[in-house]
């Protein structure tokens, strides 16, 4: 699976490297090194304007959503906490993801993405064995555009014109580890190479067969032991979850 990443881009270089007008782009929070499930967090879609005609043309933005994918016919957003994931393998055809894989594609800028590795020792206080998380990020020092799918849910609780009404949210693909990362963990995100974003975020694509093929898993990166300061999401961030840790 895919649990945790880093997301630190600026706002500025996110709109110049995915082309999105910034007027179409919300206000972002800063530099997350420790993105969890239920944050908010950017991603980029292709969608008509909010305030244009129905039948306008579909057009880059960049907006955050909630990492929890709440499908449109849930009755409540808690589904969302399960279904920070969608199975590359499967994606197109699950209840809960089939909608949105045919023409609600998104992509999620990310610097390194975390993952848990299950070591010998026992700990004292569960009785259960310890977890050393590991970073992966691309070693030439680019970022990486994660495939995934969102969501838009309707609050049926909230007024219509309540802004809060609509929520929403996102969810990201993962597929079996290539060799490198299965020495850590069995899943991976997977990611969108940049000459097919265009394709992958167009709405107009919908058939299965067109769009699996434009999914892979990264290769290429740097994989390392980090703090497990990484672990506590409420007490720790900043740019030291990615230091690797000294050799012993």
């Amino acid at each position: 699976m895919c649990g945790r990443y880093a997301s630190t881009a600026r706002r500025t270089d996110l709109l110049e490297q995915f082309q999105v007008d910034d007027d179409k782009a919300d206000e972002l929070k800063g530099p997350d090194y420790n993105v969890a499930p239920t944050k908010l967090a950017p991603v980029v879609i292709s969608r008509p304007p909010a305030d244009g005609p129905r039948d306008a043309d579909a057009v880059g933005q960049l907006r955050l959503f909630k990492w929890g994918l709440v499908p449109f016919w849930a009755k409540d957003a808690k589904i969302g906490n399960r279904l920070v994931n969608a199975r590359s393998e499967t994606v197109h055809e699950k209840p809960a993801f089939r909608a949105a894989f045919k023409s609600r594609r998104c992509l999620i800028p990310v610097d390194a993405f975390y993952e848990w590795f299950e070591t010998d020792k026992i700990s004292e206080k569960t009785k259960k064995p310890l977890k050393q998380p590991f970073a992966f990020r691309p070693t030439d020092g680019s970022s990486l555009a994660l495939a995934g799918v969102y969501e838009v849910w309707n609050d049926k609780s909230l007024p219509d014109d309540d802004p809060a009404a609509l929520l929403w949210s996102y969810t990201i693909i993962t597929t079996t580890a290539t060799d490198e990362v299965g020495r850590v963990h069995d899943r991976m995100p997977m990611s969108i190479a940049s000459d097919d974003w265009g394709q992958w975020l167009d709405p107009t694509v919908k058939e299965p067969d067109d769009l699996k093929p434009l999914m892979t898993p990264p290769t290429g990166l740097e994989i390392y032991a980090v703090s497990t300061a990484v672990n506590d999401v409420r007490r720790n961030n900043g740019p030291h979850l990615l230091d690797p840790l000294p050799a012993s």
